[in-house]
């Protein structure tokens, strides 16, 4: 690209000086408009020159990334903003060995050794964490009566517990007001039977009453 824009400046260098050579008397205005046009040229030329050197040099820059495991820096950092808490406020857990997968595995091979690889882990992380919880008196286990996590608030649930307590002392109410509704139902019927026996007891009483005036009549 460079070569060919030389080739070019060349080539307008020698027309100019052939048109000077050439020129007649009163084509001062022609010179400038051919001038003007050569300086635009030139000025393309150069950004065109400008650009393929910053893309040469971009290129020249550009180097693969190279990734680093830097175990000793991460470890100081590591150290700098840890802080000593008890491990019921972490509940970290460490794996005893670090995963090592076979590196001539591929596709899904690689992924499925890799899946084993981690369900090893946690299962690891699992015990070791269930037997620092027993060491500290610390229960782990959901309890019998718990089924899933709760997305409600604890104020949402206080709620719904009133709810339901509202609910439950209605319902009490209404049979409480039932059966003592019954029991005056029954009351009545017993009064009203008592007073049905009454009403027949004092009607035996009279019909023996005049059962004994009409003896006594006969017999006088």
């Amino acid at each position: 690209m460079a070569a060919n824009t030389l080739s070019k400046k060349a080539k307008r260098h020698a027309a100019r000086k052939a048109a000077e050579e050439e020129k007649p008397e009163g084509t001062e205005q022609q010179e400038q408009i051919v001038q003007d046009e050569q300086e635009n040229d030139e000025s393309v030329a150069s950004d065109q020159e400008v650009e393929d050197a910053s893309a040469s040099d971009q290129e020249e820059e550009e180097t693969p990334y190279q990734p680093k495991n830097d175990t000793d820096g991460m470890l100081r950092l590591l150290d700098r903003i840890k802080l000593d808490l008890p491990w019921i406020e972490t509940m970290d857990i460490t794996s005893s060995k670090p995963i090592e997968i076979d590196a001539e595995k591929e596709g899904e091979e690689l992924d499925m050794a890799r899946e084993l690889a981690f369900y090893q882990q946690a299962l690891e992380a699992a015990r070791l964490a269930r037997d620092k919880f027993k060491k500290l008196n610390i229960p782990f286990s959901r309890p019998d009566d718990y089924f899933a996590e709760m997305i409600k608030s604890d104020e949402h649930m206080a709620k719904v517990r009133q709810r339901l307590l509202d609910e439950s002392a209605k319902q009490k109410a209404s049979e409480e007001a039932r059966r003592q509704r019954q029991l005056k139902k029954f009351g009545k019927k017993v009064q009203v039977e008592k007073q049905l026996e009454r009403q027949k007891q004092k009607t035996q009483m009279l019909d023996k009453i005049k059962l004994l005036k009409r003896s006594k009549q006969r017999v006088s």
